[in-house]
């Protein structure tokens, strides 16, 4: 039996519901922490949303190359609808028949346009290591690692299976120490 898509949705607020208790919590310890990654006010959103043609596609890719775990999936009558969760950090894939027109990327290939700015930003504890493990396995890397000019962060991006970048931030502090343990 397909769950409906009233469940569906309150599955999706129950998670979003308990991630924001987590988030809560681990503000809260952070207030104690004799490190801290990042301030109360810098904290980000938690979930983000794609939309994709190739949807069993990109599912498997963001299993298989970057971790996520598949939370639930839905048909609706448009297409399907997936919930994948990583690090407590959720994404909703979400099948289409056409995708939205975007400007010319140039450092798109085989005329596949990539979105001209990260559509999802990813904390890791080595950004260096991360991006070996990805490009040996066939991951398209667009930025390699380098620190931002502010110094908070050292990133580097790569491109899904599609037309979606990813941005890696390893968090880094004034004297050079990443609080994600590297």
């Amino acid at each position: 039996m397909k769950p409906s898509s009233s469940s569906f949705s309150n599955l999706r607020r129950s998670i979003l519901a308990g991630l924001g208790l987590t988030l809560l919590a681990a503000v809260s310890f952070a207030e104690f922490s004799p490190v801290r990654a990042q301030s109360a006010s810098s904290l980000r959103s938690s979930s983000t949303s794609i939309r994709t043609p190739d949807f069993d596609e990109t599912v498997r890719w963001y299993q298989d190359k970057l971790g996520f775990r598949l939370i639930g999936s839905q048909s609706l009558v448009p297409g399907r609808r997936a919930v994948l969760e990583r690090s407590g950090f959720l994404l909703e894939v979400t099948e289409v028949d056409h995708l939205l027109e975007t400007t010319q990327d140039p450092h798109a290939t085989g005329n596949v346009a990539a979105t001209p700015l990260p559509v999802i930003s990813f904390l890791v504890p080595d950004v260096d290591k991360e991006v070996e493990r990805l490009r040996k396995a066939g991951v398209e890397i667009l930025q390699n690692p380098e620190d931002e000019l502010d110094g908070r962060y050292r990133t580097a991006q790569i491109r899904d299976n599609g037309r979606h970048r990813i941005e890696l931030r390893e968090p880094i502090d004034e004297n050079g120490f990443n609080a994600m343990g590297r």
